[in-house]
Parts: structure tokens; sequence; C-alpha cells
């Protein structure tokens, strides 16, 4: 094991992540993938998902991912199958560093009965893109150090039924910005990995 991917390994596991299957029913599974050669230039993965009238999250910026299937035995193997077959990305076991804490998904401020479970994998490979167009319409890479750039930082106006709400987000040069449960991933992703630059 490369020494980066050590350290990584150390501040992704320094404590149990938050636990919400026992409180939670439904729940989906997600892949945030880093590569780089140093602490200092990592770079996280993202897919913008299909534009399409008839999907309320068309065009949004998130991780590739999906609920459990019956086929998929682990939730691991869940965000393996859904990234393959989203963006052709065929990650394997030994990239796996761990999880971060579930987080529960939310509508306009109410809290659902549903949660998401991000794995987070560390990869030295170079891989060919394939999208899945009818889901996503595009995965590109974003330097840490840039979705930290505090020139990014911006607000998302999400319009639901009659509430209006401005959340916080950052710009990664596309439209719309990094909002919701994903940013809310990211930075917890950016807060354990705080832990191995001290």
């Amino acid at each position: 094991m490369s020494s980066l991917k050590e350290s990584l390994y150390s501040a992704i596991n320094v404590t149990m992540p938050l636990d919400l299957s026992t409180q939670l029913g439904r729940h989906a599974c997600v892949a945030l993938i880093l590569r780089g050669n140093s602490l200092e230039n990592l770079e996280l993965g993202y897919i913008q998902r299909a534009f399409s009238d008839s999907d309320r999250w068309s065009g949004q910026l998130a991780f590739p991912g999906g609920k459990r299937e019956d086929s998929d035995k682990t939730d691991l193997d869940a965000a393996l199958r859904e990234t393959l077959e989203e963006v052709g990305i065929d990650l394997t076991n030994p990239e796996l560093l761990g999880r971060l804490n579930d987080i529960q998904a939310r509508k306009a401020g109410t809290m659902l009965d549903f949660y998401i479970r991000p794995f987070v994998f560390f990869t030295e490979r170079n891989f060919n893109i394939v999208l899945d167009k009818t889901e996503v319409a595009d995965f590109f890479w974003v330097p840490l150090k840039e979705i930290q750039n505090p020139q990014r930082v911006t607000t998302y106006r999400l319009q639901r039924e009659n509430i209006g709400l401005e959340l916080p987000a950052v710009y990664l040069d596309r439209e719309p910005p990094l909002w919701g449960l994903s940013y809310m991933m990211t930075l917890n992703l950016l807060e354990v990995l705080a832990a191995a630059n001290k």
C-alpha cells in the first residue's frame, strides 16, 4: 500500500462512521472516488445527472451510486455496481478506503425515511469513462483545493412548491453548483481528510 493511500485509509478510519441502518429503512449507496499523487493535489470525481424534465434532480451534481437491489449482497456491492453502470468505472475492493457517515435525506427541510451511505475509494488507475446517458450527462474531476477555495462559495436557491430556500453551495464551473446532500458528503470528506494533513 502506498504511503498516500495509507494516510488516506488512516484518516477515513479514525472513527466509526454514523450508521443509520437501525433507524431508517430505505437507502442508497454512493462512491466518492479520490485520485492524485499527494495530499495536496487530490481530486474528487462527480457526476452531472442527465437533463430530463421528468427528473426533479435533472442536471444536479452528485456522486455515482443508487439504491441497493436484490442482486447486491452488500451495500458496497451496490456502490460498485451503480458506479460501473453509470460511468463505466470498475472499482475494486482494494481501492476502498472506508465509509463516511450515513446522511439522512431531506426535502425542503423535512427529514425523510431514507439515507445515503457514502463509500470512499482511492485509485491510481486511469479509466475510460463510459456514461449511461439516460442517467448521467458527465463525469468530471475537481481538485479538493478548488472545492475549498473561498471564492467558490455561493448559494443555491431551491424552489419547492411554495417554499424558497437559500442553501449553501460551492461553484464547480457548471450550473447548478454543488449543494445539498452531495455537498454535505463532500464537506464530511474534507473534514475527515484534514486529519491526515496534521
